[in-house]
């Protein structure tokens, strides 16, 4: 027993001593791999502006104060009008901060012949969501979302696309959810049945791929949706939630949308994600629900809706110069007429059915009518906005302060599209030789 008690007390005293030896060669160590660490921290920031980053990175929106950041370099010594700097090595990388030199930085076009068989995969360009770099868009004349990579503003190009001659009919409007695993996407229909949907279309990473260049590629894929439009056979009319389904805004887990047809704000709840929890456990539902919805002569003709706080701003033909305004305090009974506070009065508040929309504005940040075409959720500091064309299928980055110029006027975004703000740009005309424009990389074509 007493030599079994020794032998104890030695292997005590042996873990005792060879923890004493661990902690002093870690104190040795720690100078050495804090350098390390330090090296390989200014390798990665030197590296950044020349590396892609994959979808729903933010990192790449603000690592540099800007909203869109990207590498323009591409080996050449080719002079960009965006305007360029250079990181610690020397290699230039976008500036999203600096106006740009002209109203038009760069597009993308994919669409070839004249309806109704044209093809391509933004034929019909209209409402686009930005996420990361990527643009969803809507492209109406070919029932396709299409993700267009901005990575470099001044050369977009198309990364995916699905398509859905049913649940997509003439889609319009895209939202990304919060969880940046779907895409939100209304269709409209084809008149005169207008058979709307509201469609989730999922973009989880193990839809994306990169191709030999190193570029992300998507495969989206529809998985599913509400519909509730039929039509009367005997008096050939449309009845339904979401005939003609025309816009959207996505607050949290709640859309909210405007169809035309049915002159309509429908309330419709979506999942919160639609991968597995971190238990294994699956969502509950991945299909979009009615929670109530609203059916008002003056939201006939219903075109465009945003929300801010229990109020929902809808622009539709009632008024040309108005919005209606509809309470959402109970999103299962929306009703016409929003609160606002009195003014001068502290927690007094006024029933407001209508609003001229420029003073809807200034609590909305942004007007409703003559914008449908500008993408949505781009930051506030981005030097640039992306428009759609939806007679020729392009998609073009372009200075966001001619967008802003244009809906001041009153007159139409596809001026900065079609470099045509030549009091606001001397480069818009005559048009500056040294910049060029390239045939569209599809992504089987893709290259750098």
């Amino acid at each position: 027993a007493s030599q079994q008690r020794q032998t104890q007390l030695c292997v005590v005293g042996a873990m005792r001593i060879a923890r004493v030896v661990a902690l002093i060669f870690a104190l040795m160590l720690a100078p050495w791999i804090e350098d390390r660490a330090r090296d390989a921290s200014s390798s990665d920031d030197a590296a950044f502006a020349t590396t892609r980053r994959g979808p729903g990175d933010r990192e790449t929106m603000t690592r540099f104060g800007a909203s869109l950041v990207g590498a323009l370099h591409d080996g050449n010594d080719t002079d960009y009008t965006v305007g360029v700097t250079v990181d610690d090595d020397g290699n230039p990388i976008g500036d999203a901060v600096t106006q740009p030199a002209r109203s038009m930085v760069g597009f993308v076009q994919d669409c070839s012949g004249f309806p109704p068989t044209q093809s391509g995969t933004l034929c019909g360009a209209r409402g686009a969501y930005l996420h990361g770099h990527y643009l969803y868009v809507a492209a109406a004349q070919v029932d396709t979302v299409s993700v267009v990579d901005v990575y470099r503003p001044d050369m977009p190009t198309v990364a995916g696309s699905v398509t859905d001659a049913k649940v997509l009919k003439g889609v319009v409007a895209t939202w990304m959810h919060r969880s940046g695993e779907y895409l939100i996407a209304v269709a409209r229909g084809r008149r005169p049945e207008g058979f709307g949907h509201v469609a989730l279309i999922d973009v989880r990473w193990d839809r994306w791929r990169t191709d030999d260049s190193g570029r992300y590629l998507v495969s989206p894929r529809v998985v599913s949706h509400l519909a509730n439009c039929s039509t009367d056979a005997t008096r050939g009319l449309s009845s339904g939630r979401l005939c003609g389904a025309r816009a959207l805004a996505v607050v949290d887990e709640t859309a909210y949308v405007v169809s035309e047809m049915s002159n309509s704000l429908s309330v419709v709840v979506l999942p919160a994600r639609l991968s597995k929890d971190f238990m294994g456990f699956a969502p509950p539902t991945i299909v979009p629900e009615f929670v109530g919805t609203l059916v008002d002569t003056r939201l006939e003709g219903a075109y465009a809706v945003a929300v801010n706080g229990a109020n929902a701003y809808v622009a539709s033909r009632w008024c040309k110069t108005c919005v209606v305004l509809v309470s959402l305090e109970d999103p299962g009974k929306p009703v016409v007429g929003g609160k606002l506070p009195r003014p001068g009065v502290l927690g007094q508040f006024d029933v407001v059915v209508s609003q001229e929309e420029a003073i809807a504005r200034i609590a909305l940040g942004t007007p409703l009518r003559g914008v449908e075409f500008v993408a949505k959720g781009v930051e506030a500091d981005s030097a640039f906005a992306f428009v759609t064309t939806e007679f020729d299928g392009r998609v073009t980055t372009v200075d966001k302060k001619c967008v802003s110029f244009s809906a001041d006027l009153g007159e139409s975004v596809q001026q900065c599209a079609l470099s045509a703000r030549r009091v606001l740009y001397d480069l818009d005309f005559p048009a500056d030789p040294r910049y060029e424009y390239r045939a569209n990389a599809r992504p089987n074509q893709a290259s750098g």
